[in-house]
């Protein structure tokens, strides 16, 4: 008789483990088994390249620097990134442009001393484009498509289909999670949420050393906010029931950033990475009711 409650816990135990293997199973699966359309990975991999453009094109025109260092490193930058933008080899091209990056983040910014190359948004750009290197980004809205489908005519098959293995948008996600947490966590201390960075920061680009009456409460409120948002866009964006909330406040927060910061491509480079947010057969129905011909098939794969 005194076994009974040790039974029941057993199965109670039983069942637990159940549920957390089936839900890891279904995390596995949704992390590297799924498959889905390769537009999501293309789009991102043709904003990519033009994010690489509008941050460093400028400073890597051929006269700028016409050290041997100098020249190597613009017409690797130049190369990799027009393959990367019109999709040739695009998945070499990827991690040639994140090498590239990555090598302008360590190199040239952290031993040579170019201190804009050493932000966090030099960092995002290179570790997406490696990322994107993981998924089907060539088999959409680039010539390696193209080529392909030239291939089938030719053998009289039908085109390849626009789809592929999913993980590295997964990752991407992770790695969007990862900024989103640490940023509110160095942001979660006295210094920030009393407002007080916040006020240096606007007096520092916008009021000089007028200290404007009535700053410290929207100071502090905006500061809480911001802190609060970063949290809720780090562990909700990953989960559809969630996102919905949080993708407007989420790229409203960068609009503002962007307009009013000097952050350059970071805010624009975290908008198209949410891209990989969304299910891609969502999106692949999209576009394919822009192109007036109908929803795609969708084989869904989200953590819900």
């Amino acid at each position: 008789m005194t076994k009974m409650p040790a039974r029941t816990d057993l199965i109670a135990d039983w069942r637990n483990w159940r549920s957390a293997s089936a839900w890891a199973a279904r995390f596995v699966g949704w992390a590297v088994e799924t498959e889905g359309s390769s537009r999501s990975s293309a789009l991102i991999r043709i904003g990519l390249a033009m994010l690489f453009w509008s941050r460093w094109a400028g400073e890597l025109l051929l006269y700028m620097d016409r050290s041997p260092a100098g020249l190597f490193l613009a017409a690797n930058f130049f190369v990799a990134t027009a393959l990367l933008f019109i999709g040739y080899h695009s998945r070499a091209a990827a991690v040639w442009a994140g090498a590239v990056g990555l090598a302008m983040y360590y190199y040239f910014g952290f031993q040579l001393g170019r201190e804009p190359w050493t932000h966090h948004h030099t960092y995002l750009l290179a570790v997406a484009a490696l990322l994107i290197a993981l998924t089907p980004c060539g088999r959409s809205y680039s010539l390696d498509r193209y080529l392909a489908v030239m291939h089938a005519e030719r053998m009289g098959g039908p085109p390849p289909a626009e789809r592929g293995n999913l993980w590295g948008l997964r990752l991407i996600v992770v790695q969007l999670s990862v900024l989103y947490f640490f940023a509110a966590f160095d942001k979660s201390n006295h210094a920030f949420l009393s407002g007080a960075r916040l006020e240096q920061i606007f007096l520092w680009y916008y009021a000089g050393s007028d200290y404007p009456a009535g700053l410290a409460w929207p100071a502090t409120m905006a500061s809480v906010a911001v802190v609060a948002l970063e949290y809720c866009l780090a562990l909700g964006l990953p989960f559809r029931r969630s996102r919905r909330f949080l993708v407007v406040p989420g790229l409203a927060f960068h609009a503002i950033l962007y307009l009013t910061l000097p952050v350059y491509t970071f805010s624009a480079t975290t908008a198209l990475l949410y891209l990989a947010y969304f299910d891609t057969d969502a999106v692949d129905e999209v576009i394919a009711r822009l192109h007036g011909t109908g929803p795609a098939p969708t084989a869904r794969g989200e953590v819900s």
